[in-house]
């Protein structure tokens, strides 16, 4: 094993995270996932090196790290081994004795193998679902099944709510029951990284807990005459999915403010501080702005049934609070949604 000095040592630990990842054989990606704060590596299951600050950060697992660290990672070896590839390969003037390097294997993990259940042609029940029982609205959710992004389990007629990579295969999949029996939940073995996403063009993203939440808040937007395309929206399939968020921001370079949009509960609100302060300490010199978003009762859904069921305009409507409307006299017929 090599032995160094201390001068030498800290010469090896501040090499260029670049110029280490070129001596790995790693390639820059130079299309569009390149900026002069980020640098994309091609085939590296999103791995970015931010050379101002000197470190790395790969998004399909959350590895992240330093120039040694980048080594140690890609060749599955220990710091020290690192530092003797670093002095070969990258940094002049340093001499040590001869050095060997043996890699470790590296440890077999069991995981699920992730697999798509096999979905319907006509998918009836999840539009009779979404449009009668969840209030969306009939445009949103054909636009959403025309996109690829939700389709219905064959077997159980479950709401399946694709996450997908800019390729556009499948990465994960979330699940929702159609029947009065609740069910929620995941195929396993999915990359939580890639989630559901209403695709937008304007420098907004909105982040909200759930698929349902995110259309939901989009039907508000079309209630009011907004363009509920514009903003791009994203469910985090709960509120703790950091990973998420940060690929596809940086996969998004035209996206310059965030809006938060978690569910107006304890668990959603401590979530959403978390949110912000991550937002911050990871994209501080990206975005203009960071704010919140807060639904009037417990989430953007219930809001809308909330208002399917009374006879309150919705300019009104969004401005009120939950007693005020639970006081307000019902008026189903006024504001039913119909397939």
């Amino acid at each position: 094993m090599y032995k160094y000095s201390k001068e030498d040592y800290m010469k090896l630990a501040n090499v260029s995270c670049l110029d280490v990842a070129l001596a790995l054989g790693m390639t820059i990606d130079e299309g569009g996932k390149t900026t002069d704060k980020s640098v994309h590596i091609k085939n590296s299951r999103g791995l970015y090196i931010f050379p101002d600050k000197n470190n790395w950060y790969r998004h399909s697992d959350g590895a992240k790290g330093f120039p040694v660290d980048l080594v140690a990672d890609a060749l599955n070896c220990s710091r020290e081994q690192a530092l003797d590839f670093i002095a070969k390969t990258v940094v002049d003037g340093v001499h040590a004795q001869e050095s060997y390097y043996v890699p470790k294997p590296k440890p077999e993990i069991n995981r699920a193998i992730f697999s798509v259940p096999p979905h319907n042609i006509s998918p009836s029940r999840v539009i009779a679902y979404l449009i009668k029982t969840r209030g969306i609205d009939k445009d949103i959710v054909l636009s959403m099944i025309q996109r690829k992004m939700i389709a219905e389990d064959e077997i159980h007629h479950n709401c399946l709510f694709f996450g997908r990579d800019i390729d556009g295969n499948i990465r994960s999949c979330a699940l929702r029951g159609t029947t009065p029996v609740k069910f929620r939940g995941e195929v396993a073995g999915g990359d939580k990284s890639y989630s559901f996403v209403m695709k937008g063009n304007s420098d907004t993203l909105r982040i909200f807990e759930s698929p349902i939440d995110a259309m939901s808040h989009a039907t508000f937007s079309k209630l009011l005459g907004i363009d509920w395309t514009k903003d791009h929206r994203i469910s985090l399939n709960g509120c703790g999915n950091f990973s998420a968020v940060q690929r596809y921001l940086t996969e998004h370079l035209e996206i310059h403010k965030v809006s938060i949009a978690l569910d107006n509960d304890a668990a959603g609100k401590k979530a959403a501080e978390e949110l912000q302060h991550k937002l911050k300490a990871n994209f501080s010199d990206s975005f203009f702005a960071v704010g919140f978003s807060c639904s009037i009762f417990k989430d953007w859904n219930e809001d809308l049934l909330k208002f399917r069921s009374s006879a309150i305009p919705v300019e009104q409507f969004i401005t009120m609070t939950a007693e005020n409307i639970d006081n307000a006299p019902d008026d189903n017929e006024q504001q039913e949604c119909s397939l």
